[in-house]
C-alpha cells in the first residue's frame, strides 16, 4: 500500500488552547499538572508552549474576547475539545480539587476507564482519562473506584 492510499496520520504533536494571559496560564498548568517549557516563554510572542510528559506541546495562545472552546452536541451537552490521558487519575483529581479547580463528577465508563472534566482559568473545558483496568492489578482498580466513589464493601 502506498502512502497516498494508507493512513497518513500518525500523531497529534501539537495542542491550540485559547487563553487571556499565556503567562497567567502556562503558571496553572505548571501548578495543578506538572507541565514544563517545551522552549523558553517569550512574552513577545503571545503564547507560551508547554510539554506533556510523552512529548506533546500544549500551546496557550493568547486571544481577545470571548473565549468559547467548546460545542454542544446533538443532545445539547458542551463538548471538550480533547482528553488527556493520565496515570493516578485518583491523585490527580484530589489535587486540582485542592488546588480550587473547577472539576466535574467522576465517571466510570466501564471498559473506557475513569474519566472526569475540569475547567482552566479560562472557561476551556478537557477530560482526563485512565484505563485502569489495563494499567492497574484487579486489586490496585478495586482500591481507586473506592477510593474515587466512596465505595463501601
Amino acid at each position: 500500500m502506498s502512502m497516498r492510499e494508507g493512513n497518513t496520520l500518525k500523531a497529534v504533536c501539537s495542542i491550540y488552547v485559547p487563553v487571556n494571559h499565556a503567562l497567567k496560564s502556562a503558571q496553572w498548568w505548571q501548578r495543578n499538572f506538572g507541565l514544563a517549557y517545551a522552549v523558553p516563554f517569550n512574552e513577545g510572542e503571545n503564547q507560551a508552549i508547554l510539554k506533556l510528559s510523552d512529548g506533546q506541546w500544549l500551546h496557550l495562545v493568547e486571544t481577545e474576547g470571548p473565549i468559547d472552546n467548546q460545542f454542544p452536541n446533538k443532545e445539547g451537552y458542551e463538548m471538550f475539545r480533547l482528553t488527556f490521558e493520565v496515570r493516578q487519575i485518583e491523585v490527580l483529581y484530589d489535587r486540582l480539587k485542592t488546588n480550587g479547580v473547577r472539576v466535574e463528577e467522576l465517571k466510570d465508563r466501564g471498559s473506557c476507564g475513569i474519566n472526569f472534566v475540569f475547567y482552566d482559568p479560562n472557561g476551556n473545558k478537557f477530560d482526563v482519562n485512565e484505563c485502569v483496568t489495563i494499567h492497574r492489578t484487579p486489586e490496585e482498580v478495586e482500591r481507586v473506584k473506592a477510593h474515587l466513589f466512596h465505595l463501601v464493601k
